[in-house]
């Protein structure tokens, strides 16, 4: 297979979701540091993932976040490489776009909605003397945006396969 010459001068898709995926990885990379910090208010992170409970929601946020933005961006980085250089078929614009931007908020809104609500409910059922009862009460605030947001970063994943999928070939 010959690797197609793209015009330099003009951005292709799989550089912005590899992109996306390099700043994923910072940010995980960063949050990895917050939750190891031996400093409070960070030192308190620890306890409340062993604590399990609320704990987990800030533990499936972080391993979301890292499978989803380091990993998912990354594959769709490889698949767009694939359809770009390898295929010479060019992904539509206006189908890209909204499912970077999707993607991306979906992802972060939903993610660092999980951390939240796992550390504060996580917090008053580790140091706290909060009963079951109320710390659902301070979860279930939660619940829909998180659904919402997952829901718009599944939307947008969709959009990106659907135009990899559809993506045409050059006219001559």
């Amino acid at each position: 297979m010959q690797v197609s010459s793209i015009d330099p001068n003009k951005p292709s898709w799989y550089r912005r979701y590899r992109g996306a995926a390099y700043i994923a990885t910072f940010a995980a990379l960063v949050w990895t540091v917050v939750i190891v910090i031996p400093y409070a208010p960070f030192s308190y992170l620890p306890p409340i993932i062993v604590g399990g409970g609320p704990g987990v929601w800030f533990v499936l946020g972080y391993i979301l976040f890292v499978v989803v933005g380091v990993g998912g961006f990354g594959a769709l980085s490889g698949f767009l490489t694939t359809v770009e250089l390898y295929e010479h078929r060019e992904v539509d614009s206006r189908t890209m776009w909204p499912a970077l931007i999707l993607l991306s908020v979906g992802l972060v809104g939903s993610c660092v909605l999980l951390a939240i609500a796992g550390a504060v409910g996580g917090y008053a059922s580790t140091f706290g003397t909060s009963s079951a009862s109320s710390i659902d009460s301070m979860l279930s605030p939660y619940v829909d945006p998180i659904t919402t947001l997952t829901l718009v970063a599944v939307i947008g994943a969709a959009l990106a396969v659907l135009s990899m999928v559809r993506a045409r070939w050059p006219t001559p």
